[in-house]
């Protein structure tokens, strides 16, 4: 129960007390009043009217003595008025019984009064005629009282409407300071870091907020030192010095993501630039021209390539270039090429013309899929680039290997993917992932992929037709066949482990695909106990911000958990994690490595850790292939692992 309902509780209870005690003691004195009331009257009109009865000259004129009585008794006042001798023979009475209407029976119940007879003597001359009993009516004091304990309720409950309102009032802005201390709690466990500015007048509550604000600074500045250490080391290790461009290493560590037969980037286009004798352009011509011609160079890069989506360019060593096309096709890259080849031409001529007489430029462009390996696609650029070199300078090789999938139309593609999802021929394959602690083994969940089952039989990876079917604008309906298909194996096989649904960066940009997985997720939240695990690949994070936040609160909402896959820190720091607050990231074996293990020194780096532990985050190594990897990854903190060594991908 909350401090407010409690003090309100309190408070209402203290007060209706107060107003009840007092209202009882007024309606209490009242009684009394009326009681005491009842009998004066009785005795005065006893006395009075003895008077005038003793006023009578002749003793046996009874008539006079009647009408006098009638008079006083039909002014309604008096339930009995009884004249006797003095042998108490009595002479005359007028008596009625009470009967009050506009009075409830309850209250004639609960309001006893006793009804006191006041007598006087009757005196006629100097002897004694008898006696004169007077009773008051009970039914008129009954009304006067009933009428008062309206009026009092009334009252009463008009102060307390009145103080009940003033102290919800005052309650409301005494304990508001303490909502936006609780608010400020809240945001610290949800990893924000919110600074309360408005600081309380009540004592406690001020000390309460200066620690609270302090606290969020500490946690703030650890975040934004390890993360600005982390972004300078990110740099260090993975940019090159010369072009700013990413570096070799960084391609080994991040073209694997792109090659995982699994990733909508799992088939593109490569490009590869390589020059010859660049060492004799440097030894002749010094180094500032050779770094104009470098540096243009990497600026072309960008400038050709770098606006395809997803396009990952780094600098292999001195001369040679790379880049990475998901999703595109060679004759869409060719004309970039070419402009950049033109383009660093007219910068050589513009250095010495005499340059292009022993510097040799080729360019290599060709495919890739999810079947390469990193050393058959260098394997395969750098024998396409040499042979684009040995046929002169400026010239592009066009890699001729090509991959079945590209056999068919665009609209042949499209016919399949829709038949295979009516046909119902796009399975379900699993890979588990796992926590090791304490030398026990447990599957923390299982990672959901797509399989496409062809006519034939054959049964093909996700590579083979996601990043078509990204092309083709129908990702999000595999999508939404994905998570159908699991909700329906959930509820058939009442599964008990967990699973896990990675989405496309096309269906979380679109806010009807939200809508349609929040009705689907409540339906199936009141049916069932598990909990999913919602995933986004860190491109996507990063570049569909605002809608991953928004369906990364939508999922949490439900109480299931959600993840970045592929997590890279990206140049401009870890600051999106504060927006989306991913209850895990999944990162490459290799890069892990790179990032928290210090291969000079031989020990572990904290930043990265501490970037991710602060915002409640837990790491989960994916891509693990040795046993080796496990152990490295133990010593470094990691107890989360995915990969082929840990379990292989099998259908569901």
């Amino acid at each position: 129960m909350s401090l407010f309902k409690q003090m309100a509780i309190m408070l209402s209870l203290f007060l209706g007390i107060i107003l009840i005690s007092v209202m009882i003691l007024n309606f209490k004195s009242a009684t009394e009043f009326v009681q005491n009331q009842l009998y004066t009257d009785a005795k005065n009109t006893a006395y009075s009217l003895g008077l005038s009865l003793s006023k009578v000259a002749d003793p046996s004129d009874t008539s006079s003595m009647e009408t006098m009585i009638n008079a006083i008794y039909d002014s309604g006042y008096y339930q009995r008025i009884r004249l006797v001798d003095v042998e108490g023979k009595e002479i005359y009475t007028r008596e009625n019984d009470v009967r009050v209407i506009d009075v409830p029976q309850w209250f004639i119940q609960w309001v006893p009064i006793q009804n006191a007879t006041a007598t006087s003597d009757i005196m006629i001359g100097w002897s004694r005629f008898g006696t004169l009993e007077v009773s008051g009516h009970t039914g008129n004091a009954y009304r006067q009282l009933y009428s008062t304990l309206i009026d009092l309720s009334q009252t009463f409950l008009m102060i307390g409407a009145v103080v009940f309102g003033l102290l919800y009032l005052l309650l409301s802005l005494s304990l508001k300071s303490l909502k936006r201390i609780r608010d400020q709690a809240k945001a610290i466990i949800d990893n924000e870091f919110i600074i309360e500015k408005k600081i309380p007048f009540t004592t406690e509550f001020r000390s309460v907020t200066v620690a609270m604000n302090a606290m969020v600074e500490k946690v703030r500045d650890i975040f934004e030192r390890e993360n600005e250490t982390l972004r300078r080391y990110h740099e260090l290790l993975y940019k090159d010095a010369e072009t700013k461009l990413n570096n070799r290493r960084y391609l080994t560590a991040k073209l694997p993501d792109y090659l995982q037969s699994d990733a909508s980037l799992s088939s593109g286009v490569y490009v590869m630039v390589s020059i010859d004798d660049i060492d004799r352009l440097k030894r002749e011509k010094g180094y500032e021209r050779y770094s104009k011609l470098i540096t243009h160079l990497a600026e072309e890069m960008n400038a050709q390539v770098g606006p395809f989506h997803h396009a990952l360019i780094a600098r292999l060593n001195e001369s040679d270039f790379f880049a990475a096309l998901p999703s595109c096709d060679t004759s869409s890259v060719v004309h970039q090429i070419e402009k950049l080849l033109l383009n660093v031409k007219t910068v050589i001529e513009g250095i010495d013309s005499t340059v292009s007489e022993y510097l040799v430029i080729g360019s290599a462009v060709g495919t890739y899929t999810e079947k390469d390996t990193l050393k058959s696609l260098f394997s395969r650029a750098d024998h396409t680039v040499t042979q684009a070199k040995l046929r002169g300078n400026f010239l592009i090789e066009i890699d001729q290997e090509k991959e079945d999938s590209l056999i068919l139309g665009r609209e042949e593609w499209r016919n399949e993917l829709l038949q295979s999802l009516n046909e119902s021929r796009m399975l379900l394959a699993f890979q588990s992932a796992v926590e090791q602690r304490a030398g026990e083994l447990s599957i923390i969940h299982e990672e959901i992929f797509l399989r496409l089952l062809d006519r034939e039989g054959t049964i093909h990876s996700a590579g083979y037709f996601i990043p078509v079917a990204t092309s083709l604008g129908l990702i999000d309906t595999l999508d939404r066949y994905m998570v159908e298909k699991v909700i329906k194996h959930v509820k058939e096989q009442n599964t008990m482990t967990p699973l896990a649904l990675n989405l496309s960066g096309d269906f979380v940009k679109k806010y009807a695909n939200i809508q349609w997985l929040r009705s689907h997720l409540e339906l199936f939240s009141r049916q069932s106990d598990l909990k999913l695990w919602f995933e986004v690949s860190n491109t996507t994070a990063i570049h569909e911000l605002e809608a991953v936040s928004t369906i990364a609160s939508m999922i949490k909402m439900f109480g299931y958990h959600f993840g970045i896959d592929h997590f890279t820190i990206p140049e401009s720091g870890a600051h999106y994690l504060q927006a989306i607050r991913p209850d895990y990231v999944k990162a490459n074996s290799a890069y892990l490595q790179d990032m928290m293990f210090d291969d000079t020194t031989g020990k572990s780096r904290e930043s990265f850790h501490n970037v991710v532990r602060s915002l409640g985050i837990s790491i989960i190594a994916i891509n693990i292939e040795e046993p080796q990897e496990v152990e490295k990854l133990k010593e470094l903190g990691i107890e989360r692992f995915q990969g082929t060594y840990i379990a292989p991908v099998s259908l569901l």
